[in-house]
């Protein structure tokens, strides 16, 4: 509505009338989503940026169900493949997480598992095949047990030790994480391109060796990505990626190594997500793999 012609009588009439409707309490606000679970998340809200999560005091962040929206962004295929899917539907089932882009790549799992607790029950179904009679079931397996799981970060408050400096560890960002495993779904694809197209010999080894020096960019990318910072003799803490980059890409293979072992040290931390299964028909007890990405994770729920 123009404003532009009103008298100032009629101006006052409008703005009361703004005023009483902005401070209206939707009388269908009782039927909206509340919080579902209360989680603790792994990382208990450190390795965020400011401004980037709201951590309860009690260390627990509420989660809400997915509404329709939600469930049909998880539709959709772009949007999960460079991950916009995915924050969105965090930032509004947990709304105390801001920029889920910038989340700890440790607390995504729990994020997504927890979602889905709320949106569908602690019960879903899982399917696996028999290592012994090849027999391929479905289970029905608790998430619950996956929430409980302890996540133990404490090799990441250990620094490693490089002649006289001190490097500082840190989980990965969603967002660095996304942007790697998009690269990498590319690189795969440039392979299975160069296959198939009609080169010869020289001209593959070419483009072989194009995607293994862009792997190996990757790589060297990740390790510059987990750091947080350096500390120098002197007392200087250095985070700026530029010099970190700039001393990772000029140094000897020896702080490489050390921090690969170190990242390896913390990957045997994690937790292993696994399924005790019972094949139905042979009786062979085994463990399975409980893995997910987000295209398939709520799919199960539909």
């Amino acid at each position: 509505m123009s404003t532009d012609n009103l008298n100032p009588q009629q101006m006052q009439d409008f703005l009361a009338q703004t005023q009483q409707s902005q401070s209206e309490t939707n009388p269908l606000s009782g039927y909206m989503r509340t919080p579902q679970i209360y989680v603790t998340l792994p990382s208990k809200g450190k390795y965020y940026a400011p401004g980037t999560i709201d951590m309860p005091i009690n260390g627990e962040v509420p989660v809400l169900s997915m509404s329709t929206r939600d469930e049909l962004i998880l539709k959709s295929p772009d949007a999960l493949m460079n991950g916009q899917a995915v924050v969105d539907v965090i930032q509004h089932c947990i709304p105390s997480i801001k920029n889920a882009w910038e989340m700890p790549i440790v607390d995504l799992d729990t994020a997504l598992i927890s979602i889905r607790i709320a949106s569908y029950g602690e019960q879903m179904e899982y399917s696996s095949s028999c290592p012994s009679c090849k027999e391929y079931n479905q289970y029905e397996i608790d998430l619950r047990n996956f929430l409980d799981a302890t996540v133990d970060l404490s090799s990441y408050e250990d620094t490693i030790e490089f002649k006289d400096l001190k490097i500082k560890l840190k989980p990965q960002s969603f967002k660095s994480a996304n942007t790697t495993n998009l690269e990498v779904f590319e690189q795969q694809r440039l392979i299975t391109l160069v296959n198939d197209q009609t080169l010869d010999a020289d001209q593959k080894q070419t483009k072989f060796n194009e995607i293994f020096e862009k792997m190996t960019s990757l790589t060297v990318k990740n390790i510059i990505g987990s750091i947080e910072y350096i500390l120098m003799p002197d007392g200087t803490r250095v985070s700026n990626t530029g010099f970190i980059d700039d001393f990772i890409t000029n140094s000897d293979r020896g702080v490489f190594e050390k921090i690969e072992k170190h990242q390896e040290k913390i990957n045997e931390m994690m937790p292993n997500k696994t399924v005790n299964a019972k094949c139905p028909d042979c009786q062979h007890e085994y463990e399975t793999p409980f893995t997910f990405d987000q295209s398939n994770f709520f799919a199960l729920a539909s």
